[in-house]
């Protein structure tokens, strides 16, 4: 009898079929959303051109053109605009900021590392104040509202004044036995062994400034109430002391104008503190963070000073200029190429410009007669053209030496603020 041979065959085929849904590529694919496929992202992107690219026209010539001629009301529009953005801009950034910070503290929570670290870690919704002076002065103005805790290690340096405060607001004292934790919190400041973890300061929103009494020595403050979009007026006193009682006494404001850099804005800060400036104006944007590092700068002063902040420059200055105040605006003098070069932008600018400059001997005169708000600019940009349009005058520094090499063509921001705020009460 013949024999028939079956062939068996495996079963895994029609098991693998049952399931092919559950079975994993061996690849995955570089495209997890579905849709159409497309291939611009190999091709080579074609940026925008700037209209000043072609040379055909400067970048200045352009805006002078496109907003040289519009209305008030479509310029208040614009400048709302510019705001906004501007704001947003903020929002965002400040928003990526703490969303970083949490993560790198989520980061150690979850994963460890070192424990001294960990302990040291930065609360991202608190500011960290060191130094011995910066400290006692926030205690002592108690203009943040909310101190969490005093962290120490072996403080030197008139830490009994500092713990008395402390103990005054109920502060917990946090006592280090590394002084590495406290390099932490200051960044490798120079912290003396005392750091204070407190709300950061708010800056009160100013509009403008109001009519003075020289007989009195106040003035008045106009603060915009965010909470209710309304304003409030503060009468101030005007803090520096006069050896004539009879003499007119009249406030000093200084306004600084994109100072980037914390280090100069906080020397800025202790110079107008200390020689009797009343208060200080800082713009929203473009300029330095009032920070530990400002704040280490300024020796503290920054805590004791009435520091506001403007979210419109030009129509503060222009508000300012109608209260009756002397907007007086600092710039080195133009040399002649200069001069043509700002002529052949815009020849009606130069010939405003050339014709507002003072000598830095008037302005104690000046101060005598009526309220100053005086502008200072950046050491690189210097103020922007558009403040020294809107102020009543120009002021600025002689260099005293005659010869040499010509290097050293200004002096630093804060040094040139200390000069000017002396020359004004001379």
């Amino acid at each position: 009898m013949l024999k028939t041979s079956i062939r068996r065959f495996s079963v895994v085929s029609n098991v693998l079929n049952k399931n092919e849904s559950n079975i994993k590529p061996v690849f995955k694919s570089h495209y997890l959303n579905e849709g159409v496929k497309h291939f611009d992202k190999n091709f080579p992107k074609q940026q925008k051109r700037k209209p000043w690219d072609n040379g055909e026209q400067t970048k200045d010539e352009f805006f002078m053109k496109k907003y040289g001629s519009i209305s008030e009301k479509e310029r208040e529009v614009l400048n709302q605009k510019v705001e906004r953005q501007r704001r947003a801009r903020k929002e965002r950034k400040d928003a990526d900021r703490q969303y970083r910070r949490q993560e790198k503290e989520d980061r150690f929570s979850r994963f460890g590392g070192n424990r001294d670290f960990r302990q040291a870690f930065k609360n991202p919704l608190s500011e960290y104040v060191y130094g011995t002076f910066p400290v006692m002065a926030a205690l002592m103005a108690n203009k943040r509202g909310l101190f969490n805790k005093l962290i120490t290690h072996n403080p030197k340096e008139a830490s009994g004044e500092i713990f008395k405060l402390a103990k005054k607001y109920g502060l917990r004292i946090d006592r280090k036995d590394s002084k590495g934790d406290l390099n932490v919190l200051s960044e490798n400041g120079v912290h003396n062994g005392i750091v204070l973890e407190t709300k950061p300061l708010e800056l009160p929103i100013i509009s403008s400034l109001g009519e003075c009494d020289p007989e009195l020595g106040t003035y008045k403050v106009s603060i915009v109430n965010e909470l209710y979009n309304s304003e409030v007026q503060k009468l101030e006193q005007v803090i520096r002391s006069f050896s004539d009682e009879s003499s007119s006494k009249y406030p000093l404001g200084i306004y600084l104008d994109g100072i980037t850099d914390p280090q100069n804005i906080g020397a800025i800060i202790r110079s107008a503190y200390y020689l009797g400036a009343d208060f200080i104006v800082v713009p929203d944007h473009d300029t330095a963070r009032l920070g530990p590092v400002a704040n280490k700068a300024s020796a503290g002063s920054l805590d004791l000073t009435n520091i506001y902040q403007t979210v419109d420059s030009l129509r503060f200055v222009e508000n300012v200029k109608n209260s009756g105040w002397n907007v007086i605006t600092t710039s080195a003098k133009p040399n002649f190429d200069e001069l043509q070069d700002l002529k052949l932008k815009h020849e009606k600018v130069e010939e405003h410009l050339k014709n507002k400059f003072i000598e830095v001997d008037e302005l104690s005169s000046m101060m005598a007669q009526s309220p100053i708000l005086l502008i200072m600019g950046s050491e690189g940009a210097g103020v922007r053209t558009n403040l020294k349009l809107k102020s009543d005058y120009l002021v600025g520094l002689n260099k005293g030496r005659r010869s040499g090499v010509d290097i050293v063509d200004s002096l630093n921001v804060s040094v040139a603020c200390g000069l000017l705020i002396s020359k004004c009460f001379e």
